[in-house]
């Protein structure tokens, strides 16, 4: 026995030797540097490179490349994610390639490799002979006559006769044509190909045989795990009622109706086919309540308010029926005094005014199902305090009552009322007040400033036909909404007031997403309200409700509210120096000024943005944006454009968005207020030029730095 351990010990020590000496030698693959394609004239290098498995090492994140310029100057691993031959898989890739070139209709297409090796670095190239295609000489579609129009189908499929034999292309003009025919209730119908090449020929006929198979109606219609919540609820959210005609987007609108109920955690919806019968079907509706109770919190930055934070308790199923009842609390421009428009306050006013904290608190009150699953029922009440900055300080008290109508798939209409007792600081109105509608006498400005009614009537249509409410890929949307307030809707301020806004995305690759945006709107005040006899002017139009432009969801190159009318305003310490107060405005350095925005009655703008995503988390933009504010309708400034660019980060709470804007304005004319040391103020007589880039002829650098505009948000500009 101890000769037996002993040969063991032998062993393991001799196998120890073995080992170490083995590890000693270098058997790691060679690191791909560099991957090429030869020969290729159909797809480019992009598409290609995604079609194997095959990578090179590659800069981590494009962060690396702009502002921090690792991956170019440095060959450090923290920058780089390495990648390394395998022996096994290149000859794979090859195959790959021609399979890819054969499905896309380059059935003669050849692939070989050429690998330069230096030291443990490998350098691969692709040799590509593509050849000639396979064309299409004729293409038929067959069966399904009287339940498909040919030219819809025509332009389902995205070939025709003379293109490439793309097999992918052909297989999605498949799946077109078959899911037209499963929304309309054919939900066995199949789409076969086939397609006939003669020897020695680049030509194919290529037939689609259509299988409609029976229409189907919804069968019996069965809920389950509803709870507290009750079926009847549940049944008044679907889109579909036993008897109808199965279609595939009623389902998906359904689904959809039932995860936008709160009161419920989960929702799915599945067909149970019947074995009696292949022209019914059964549909389960599986569903699972949410939490009885729910608290919610979340932080932000915004430029123009600071660090905000918010809290929402939620109450489901309060009285049953999916009631909601939810109590939110919400604060900004939290730090906004100590930081002194640091980052991320650029925007808030150095105004100590501007800088006090706001806040909103509300209760509001919700029936998801207001007497049929199509309406909706909402009511709140609230206070809140809000800042605009170097415009106004709003306190307010009041209510809302909003009903909601579904009247198709994608359009609803909201007719809503909001009777608000507001009041304004009057040491952040009166400026407003003054230069637009010539109230300058502080016993005037005070009784603007102080408690108010404004109860407007709204009506709000929309129609949303994008993939997604957040992020949009795809489709448009469009908004229209009509205010009016009056005599009749119980309001001191009185007006009309209309806007439209839309914008349209469009898929240009899997990485590029191309999208578009416009706003307009114009606002009508009425005399004869009750300043009429106190104030001889015109209509006052209330400065929550008068249109303004520029920020990080508008026209990007401009501070929050600043593109259109604005005053300049000098303190009267600013001028002990100076004879007069003009002789003042005329020498100081833009620098001295505080713009202020006035706002306007009407207001065009728009962008026109393209994002590329980046990695799984990161987009890149390039945007214009362009846009006016009007004094009037009738006024006739020209529109200015602001280029720029910018990154987002998705997070949970939505994307992280920085966007630089670029202010390409020269000089312009403005006027001047200055408001003395016992609060009233003096309008100038004498407008000033007005240039904050150039005044002191900068470098191009400076001047530069100067007309940039940074601008950081939470959620996309549209």
């Amino acid at each position: 026995m101890r000769k037996a351990w002993c040969v063991i010990a032998v062993g393991v020590a001799l196998g120890a030797i073995g080992a170490g000496d083995a590890a000693g030698q270098t058997f790691a693959d060679p690191e791909v540097v560099q991957i090429t394609f030869n020969g290729n004239q159909a797809f480019p290098d992009g598409v290609l490179g995604k079609a194997i498995l095959t990578d090179a090492t590659h800069c981590r994140t494009f962060l690396f490349v702009f502002p921090l310029p690792l991956c170019p100057l440095t060959d450090w691993g923290v920058a780089h994610i390495r990648e390394y031959l395998d022996e096994g898989e290149l000859p794979l890739d090859v195959l790959r390639l021609r399979l890819y070139y054969r499905q896309r209709g380059f059935r003669a297409a050849t692939v070989d490799t050429t690998i330069a090796r230096e030291g443990d670095r490998v350098r691969i190239q692709f040799e590509v002979a593509e050849g000639e295609p396979t064309r299409i000489r004729s293409l038929d579609v067959v069966g399904g006559e009287g339940l498909l129009d040919s030219t819809v189908v025509r332009q389902d499929l995205p070939l025709a006769v003379g293109d490439r034999l793309d097999l992918v292309a052909l297989g999605e003009g498949e799946r077109r044509v078959a899911e037209r025919l499963r929304k309309d209730g054919y939900v066995h119908a199949q789409v076969l190909r086939e397609y006939f090449i003669p020897s020695e020929t680049l030509e194919a006929d290529v037939v689609l045989r259509v299988e409609p198979g029976p229409r189907v109606r919804v069968g019996n219609i069965r809920i389950v795990g509803s709870g507290q919540v009750g079926d009847q609820v549940i049944r008044e959210l679907l889109r579909f009622r036993s008897g109808d005609w199965f279609r595939e987007d009623r389902i998906v609108e359904s689904q959809r109706s039932l995860y936008s109920l709160q009161a419920l955690r989960w929702a799915n919806i599945s067909s149970e086919p019947r074995s009696d019968t292949d022209t019914l079907i059964d549909l389960r509706v599986e569903v699972a309540p949410a939490p009885k109770r729910s608290l919610q919190t979340g932080l932000g930055l915004q430029t123009d308010e600071c660090v905000q934070a918010q809290a929402n308790l939620i109450y489901r199923n309060f009285l049953g029926d999916a009631r909601i009842l939810r109590f939110t609390g919400r604060v900004s421009n939290v730090l906004a005094g100590e930081l002194q428009g640091q980052f991320p306050c650029t925007d808030v006013s150095e105004n100590e005014v501007y800088q006090k904290l706001n806040y909103l608190l509300e209760v509001g009150f919700e029936q998801p199902v207001f007497s049929d699953g199509r309406n909706n029922l909402r009511a709140s009440v609230f206070a809140e305090r809000e800042t605009v900055p170097d415009l106004y300080v709003r306190s307010a008290v009041g209510g809302q009552v909003s009903f909601s109508r579904r009247l198709q798939r994608a359009m609803q209409l909201t007719l809503s009322y909001q009777p608000t007792l507001t009041s304004f600081a009057e040491e952040s109105a009166d400026i407003y007040f003054c230069v637009n509608f010539g109230v300058c006498d502080p016993e005037d400005i005070q009784v603007l400033t102080e408690a108010n009614w404004l109860s407007p009537v709204t009506g709000l249509w929309t129609y949303d036909r994008t993939d997604s409410p957040f992020e949009a890929t795809r489709g448009w949307y469009v908004a229209v909404e009509l205010e009016q307030a009056g005599d009749l809707t119980l309001s001191d301020y009185q007006y009309s007031r209309g806007t439209v806004d839309g914008a349209v995305f469009h898929r240009l690759s899997s990485t590029i997403v191309a999208g578009a945006h416009i706003r307009a709107g114009a606002i009508l005040p009425y005399t004869g309200n009750i300043f009429e006899g106190t104030i001889t002017t015109d209509a006052v139009v209330q400065p929550q409700k008068r249109f303004f432009a520029g920020g990080p969801q508008s026209v990007r190159g401009f501070g929050t509210n600043l593109l259109g009318p604005t005053v300049l305003v000098l303190d009267e310490g600013d001028c002990t120096a100076y004879p007069d107060f003009q002789d003042c405005a005329d020498s100081v350095s833009p620098g001295t000024f505080s713009e202020r925005p006035l706002g306007g009655n009407s207001v065009f703008e728009g962008s026109v943005e393209a994002r590329f995503k980046a990695g799984n988390r990161w987009t890149v933009a390039a945007f214009v944006d362009f846009g006016q504010v009007w004094e009037t309708i009738d006024s006739r400034t020209p529109v200015v454009a602001t280029p720029g660019a910018g990154v987002r980060f998705r997070s949970p709470v939505g994307p992280l968005r920085l966007d630089v804007g670029y202010n390409p304005t020269g000089t312009e004319e403005k006027q001047v207020v200055v408001v003395l040391d016992d609060g009233s103020i003096v309008e100038l007589p004498s407008p000033v030029a007005y240039d904050p880039f150039t005044y002191d002829g900068p470098s191009a650098l400076t001047e530069l730095w100067r007309r940039l505009r940074f601008q950081f948000s939470i959620g996309e500009a549209f």
